[in-house]
């Protein structure tokens, strides 16, 4: 049987000396669930709450709602991380965490980001960024969707992520390139870089 979604990542560590972003992926025959999470911060509390993120995602995966109540459910569970990210690792302090995810189903990209992060669809010649905190678009096969961390974004504009995309790669392969293109361009006090990057199949 033919896969329903490709998913293809990568990251840098840049000029920092922590990594401090964490992304993951999870996806059955129908639904797909793609997490990047940045913890904004050359320090190993970075690195944790991005990992706790991540991972509350991933533990939920099974319970993600029916169309009308995703957005509402990923809204309630970010809440949740930040109260998590208070008790656990901040002892009070104001946490600051890039969060997106990506969650497909039945043909709907269904999106949700926080911070400094990207959101993006490209529909195979037009690149879209999704601006809104959360939203519902549709996803057709051969689309791809992604996010990319600030690191990224930064450093390649619309047309180089084009030229990322377009090609007929898996998007593993687009991904590493894409972090390639990042180091290229030797920026001296470059941060974390990640990319997460999924393709509809069926």
């Amino acid at each position: 049987m033919q896969e329903a979604y490709k998913i293809g990542n990568a990251q840098s560590i840049g000029s920092y000396q922590i990594q401090s972003s964490y992304f993951a992926s999870r996806y059955d025959d129908s639904r797909c669930l793609a997490v990047l999470a940045d913890g904004t911060a050359d320090h190993i509390n970075g690195r944790r709450c991005a990992v706790l993120a991540a991972e509350a995602c991933m533990h939920q995966f099974k319970n993600i709602p029916e169309r009308s109540e995703v957005s509402v459910f990923f809204e309630s569970l970010a809440a949740k991380i930040v109260r998590d990210m208070h008790e656990i690792i901040y002892l009070g302090k104001t946490p600051y965490l890039s969060f997106s995810c990506q969650y497909f189903c039945d043909r709907e990209l269904y999106y949700y980001s926080v911070g400094g992060n990207q959101v993006f669809l490209f529909d195979g010649s037009e690149y879209h960024l999704l601006k809104e905190n959360c939203g519902r678009i549709r996803f057709e096969r051969g689309m791809t969707a992604g996010i990319i961390s600030h690191g990224v974004w930064e450093a390649l504009n619309e047309k180089e992520m084009i030229s990322y995309l377009i090609k007929r790669e898996h998007p593993y392969d687009k991904a590493q390139k894409m972090i390639m293109g990042v180091k290229e361009k030797n920026r001296k006090i470059a941060g974390n870089a990640a990319v997460i990057v999924v393709e509809g199949c069926l």
